[in-house]
Formats: C-alpha cells, structure tokens, sequence
C-alpha cells in the first residue's frame, strides 16, 4: 500500500492508460476471421460495371457542346455547362456565364452606385436581350 502512496498520480494514470492500449490491441488484432471484411464478388462486379457506365457518359458528355465548356469551365457543374450551350440565362449567373451563354455584349453601359457596378448588357443573338448586372451577378433579363 505504501508503494502507491509514494508514487504520483501520474504514474497511476499511464498505468492504466498503457493497460487500456495492451486490451485494445488484443482485441482488434490482425488476422482474425479471413472473411470479415471481404467485399462480395457480385457488389465489384456491380461497381466495375457502374464505373464503366460512367465513364462512358462522361465521354459522350465531353463529346457534346457542354462538355466543351466544362473542359475550358470545369469549375462550373455539367448541367449549368449543358444549359449554358443551349443558349440559356438565368438570374445569379455570373457575366462569364453569360457571355459564353449569349456572346459578346453589342453595347455595355455601367454605373456605379457606392461600392456596387452595375451594367446592362446589350445583346442580339438568337433573340435580343438586356441582361442587368449587380456586380457580377445578372439581376435581370429583359427579352426583346
């Protein structure tokens, strides 16, 4: 009894600490049941072809005007670069979005208010359009 009297508490706790750690690797020890664990066959093979499929789409999609904006644009998702190709505005697109949506703006006239810009996009593609932005961010779109 006097031998722990005279010992730390600290040595008390790394003793016990030491123990828990020789308890824990005898129980989850390596080599134990060979089959737990193991992944059935028929789960790969259902990976395997799930990965072949989507690989295959993504190289379809590449193909696809989309996928020639996601190359130059991968930060952008695929169905923004889908919708993008069709020719598609949305408001919170951003003015880089929308010129590779629309073209070039035929006229651009910017105001600033405080701190904010704001512009107004002319554009004639397929149809003409005013496209207002608050910063870099398409507020509006006004089809003409």
């Amino acid at each position: 009894m006097s031998f722990w009297q005279k010992r730390s508490p600290i040595f008390l706790f790394l003793g016990l600490f030491l123990l828990g750690i020789l308890i824990f690797l005898v129980i989850t020890r390596p080599g134990g049941d060979p089959e737990t664990g193991r992944i059935p066959a028929s789960v790969l093979s259902n990976l395997d072809q799930e990965r072949a499929k989507a690989q295959q789409d993504h190289e379809e999609f590449m193909q696809t005007p989309g996928g020639k904006i996601w190359e130059r644009h991968p930060y952008w998702d695929r169905l923004t670069c889908q919708k993008i190709a069709e020719g598609q505005v949305w408001p919170e697109m951003s003015k880089e979005m929308a010129r590779v949506a629309v073209g070039p703006p035929k006229k651009v006239r910017t105001e600033k208010h405080g701190e904010t810009l704001y512009e107004e996009w002319t554009v004639e593609g397929k149809e003409k359009m005013i496209l207002r932005f608050e910063d870099n961010a398409l507020i509006a779109v006004e089809r003409r």
